[in-house]
């Protein structure tokens, strides 16, 4: 994990970058997860790419695709909200800030707290199907079954809560300015 010294360096170089959103969210977690790595021995980086590029495919907004890309880095990687919200508008660094479990944060409040937002249950929605693709582990041992497992029920349930937000928001509601200007 980095440290806030190396964070501050990388924020000062990065006011200087002149960057579209969705490069300048691919850097930060880039940065962020710089010599992780995942439980099959992979560059941990590889995830957020894969999360981010088919929130990307999906839904074609640039808010949630930063934001997807950047999913891990407060909780994984030691930025900050604050670090965010000088780089991104409200509607990225919020929907990352309700992504990020806090570290004494019991599972279940944290999926039902993601299941109140239409835009994090997006972004969560692919990173749990991420998540729960066991063919990228060398072998799989019993709990990685009951991690998946769990991510299954997740998955399920955040589902549910897309399907009651598809039903009562507008398709202008649904847009994640819209909808970040309305209820975030």
């Amino acid at each position: 994990m980095r440290s806030r010294d190396e964070i501050k360096e990388f924020l000062k170089v990065m006011r200087n970058m002149d960057m579209n959103m969705i490069d300048r969210a691919i850097a930060f977690a880039e940065f962020a997860h710089a010599g992780q790595l995942d439980k099959a021995g992979q560059a941990y980086i590889q995830h957020p790419c894969r999360v981010g590029e088919n929130t990307a495919k999906r839904y074609c907004d640039e808010n949630l695709t930063a934001a997807a890309y950047m999913h891990d880095v407060v909780e994984d990687g030691n930025f900050t909200i604050t670090d965010l919200s000088a780089f991104f508008p409200k509607v990225v660094w919020a929907t990352v800030e309700l992504l990020t479990r806090k570290k004494a944060e019991d599972r279940s409040v944290y999926i039902n707290d993601i299941g109140k937002n239409l835009l994090a249950i997006k972004v969560k929605l692919i990173d749990l199907d991420d998540n729960m693709n066991l063919n990228r582990l060398p072998y799989v041992t019993e709990k990685d079954y009951e991690r998946q497992s769990r991510y299954i029920d997740e998955y399920r349930y955040l589902n549910e809560c897309l399907y009651k937000f598809e039903e009562k928001l507008t398709k202008d509601e649904m847009d994640s300015n819209t909808y970040a200007d309305l209820y975030m």
